[in-house]
């Protein structure tokens, strides 16, 4: 029987990221230790090498800061303020490399030198290329936060790197529509749509041949070796939730239950619903989430009936998946379409 031992504190951030959200607080005349009280985040733990912050703490400090500047869209401007030093040797190694597509190999790889609470994966469909956030545990309202600081992240990066990069992009996310989105939806040069199945970053894959402005493969393989010896000292948390995702869209035309998804992983149906709990879902919820997300893809992205739609999510008629979907966005399916 697989056991997977779920410790909270194996999910964890790089220390680094602490001190750039000081340095926008402190812009805002908003001091360390105002910010840090109550976050269980020792004032310059970030100066320590290798110093990693457990996601709990993590998120004390960004519900910190959001309570303290009533910025709900601040990841935003926290992923445009991150540097590639920020990102430490991964940073070094991904802007030395020759192109585009070796950067996200080295990305992908080593993702978990800087956050072991999400994965970062390449999806290729076709023409199009994606960069995948994959929550390793359930963010909940603060899945925001962490994907639009990333996302922003990687497009400011982006800039500095790929000589006349277009932007004929596109932004998926997996949550509703933020109610500050209106705001800033002029300032984003992309179409963003929301309710998605996955947080993607999508883009031309002929982009991942481009070649970067500061190319130097002998740094790139020096950092890279660096990166390895991170990767080796950090243990990779359990991915039950993206098992279970996985498990589920595995099964095409119907959507098993939990007592079926259980067995497939070895586990009995009461553990893997207290396991799920302890990363701060259920099944019910991924189960919806995921109905959800391939709904609002069908709707927006291609011509399928509702009917269909319905069936293909393994609803009986088209009234039971109306209900539904009006439950998880307020909308009936027609309007949403519209």
């Amino acid at each position: 029987m697989t056991i997977l031992k779920m410790n909270p504190e194996e999910y964890s951030a790089s220390a680094e990221y602490v001190p750039v959200l000081v340095s926008l607080l402190e812009r805002r005349g908003i001091a360390q230790d105002v910010l840090l009280q109550g976050t269980d985040i020792a004032p310059h733990c970030w100066r320590e090498p290798g110093a990693r912050v457990p996601v709990q703490h993590f998120e004390k400090l960004i519900r910190r800061a959001i309570e303290l500047t009533g910025d709900a869209w601040l990841g935003w401007e926290f992923g445009a303020a991150l540097t590639m030093s920020t990102h430490g040797f991964l940073g070094y190694a991904a802007l030395s490399s020759e192109t585009l597509g070796d950067a996200i190999e080295l990305a992908t790889k080593f993702f978990r030198t800087r956050a072991t609470f999400m994965d970062l994966q390449l999806v290729i469909e076709g023409d199009v290329a994606a960069l995948q956030l994959e929550e390793l545990i359930a963010l909940n309202d603060l899945a925001p936060f962490f994907v639009e600081s990333l996302f922003s992240s990687f497009h400011f990066m982006a800039l500095k790197v790929v000589p006349d990069l277009e932007m004929d992009g596109e932004l998926r996310f997996g949550y509703p529509e933020p109610a500050y989105f209106r705001t800033l939806k002029p300032m984003i040069p992309v179409p963003c749509l929301f309710d998605c199945a996955y947080h993607q970053m999508r883009f031309p894959a002929s982009r991942l041949e481009k070649r970067l402005r500061f190319a130097d493969p002998r740094l790139a393989d020096m950092a890279a070796a660096q990166c390895e010896q991170e990767l080796a000292s950090i243990k990779a948390p359990p991915r039950l939730l993206g098992q279970v995702r996985r498990i589920v869209l595995s099964h095409a035309g119907r959507f098993p239950g939990v007592d079926e998804v259980a067995t497939e992983l070895h586990m009995s149906s009461r553990t893997l619903k207290r396991k799920l709990q302890q990363l701060g879902t259920s099944y019910q919820r991924v189960l919806d989430d995921l109905r959800k997300g391939l709904a609002v893809e069908h709707l927006t992205q291609t011509d399928t009936t509702v009917d269909d739609i319905a069936l293909l999510l393994g609803y009986s008629d088209a009234s039971n998946f109306a209900r539904a979907f009006r439950r998880w966005t307020g909308r009936s399916p027609t309007d949403y379409r519209e």
